[in-house]
């Protein structure tokens, strides 16, 4: 996959599928102003020149599914994103930021951008650091709205692409820093795609957990997430599901991200 030079501003729009294209919305305009007020007002900035500060490349996934819808049936990602972007850049220090969408076909789909630099140099000794530094946070809010529109015009739930995009963005555009990536996951990790569904497969013994896991990862590759920090957000909060399955999905989660692919899996956002 070909990515860009990292970039804070003028940078090309979210792509979006040629047919169903469609201006933002209202929701996106507002998701945008909540989360630049938050920018302003929520925490102190970072700055990428204080002592002991902690920078690294963040990549963000954001669930474009009908799940992520804000009525009974959904987690309500545009809310999830509006209240844990800003906190999670803040928090983990992030130099940079990747997107990747969950689409049906989350490797292939069109939803793509070049990964942001949210620490640039100054050209000159006039320009104030910081200054570009929020400008550079203000196009990544900007670009995560955009991804998330792109997304839910490309309805389905291919979550393990998505995860699998991101590490490789990562990777390719950071090369041996991806090791230590903080990665923001905005998803119910309900994996529905043409292949499988996981709401129909029965995951409530460790046999039936390791079938569904072999089932899914046929012919897919686990995703390039060793030694990644993995933060989610409405992990398992899809309303449809019933409590009582919660323990063997996460089970099975758990055989992908932390035994397979090595990642560090938290959910301090949740």
């Amino acid at each position: 996959m070909h990515m860009n030079a990292l970039h804070p501003l003028h940078i090309p729009r979210a792509g979006r599928p040629p047919h169903g294209r469609r201006a933002p919305g209202r929701i996106h305009l507002a998701l945008l102003a909540a989360l630049a007020l938050c920018l302003a007002g929520c925490s102190a900035p970072w700055k990428s020149d204080d002592k002991g500060a902690h920078k690294q490349p963040c990549g963000l996934v954001v669930d474009g599914s009908g799940s992520g819808t804000s009525d009974h049936t959904g987690i309500d990602v545009k809310k999830k994103l509006q209240e844990t972007l800003i906190p999670f850049l803040d928090q983990r220090g992030c130099s940079s930021l990747a997107y990747a969408p969950v689409t049906a076909s989350s490797w292939t789909s069109s939803c793509r951008h070049s990964p942001i630099d949210l620490d640039p140099k100054p050209k000159s000794s006039t320009t104030d650091p910081e200054v570009l530094r929020q400008r550079a946070r203000i196009a990544a809010v900007n670009t995560s709205v955009e991804m998330l529109d792109c997304a839910r015009g490309q309805n389905g739930s291919d979550v393990l692409g998505a995860l699998g995009r991101i590490a490789q963005t990562l990777r390719e555009t950071q090369g041996s820093a991806a090791n230590d990536a903080s990665i923001l996951a905005v998803s119910d990790f309900e994996q529905w795609d043409r292949e499988f569904h996981i709401s129909r497969e029965p995951l409530s013994t460790a046999a039936e957990r390791t079938r569904a896991v072999n089932k899914l990862l046929a012919g897919r590759e686990v995703p390039a997430l060793r030694g990644m920090d993995l933060y989610t957000v409405g992990y398992g909060k899809n309303p449809t599901r019933k409590p009582s399955s919660y323990q063997g999905f996460d089970q099975f989660w758990t055989d992908i991200l932390t035994t397979r692919a090595k990642a560090h899996v938290h959910h301090d956002y949740e």
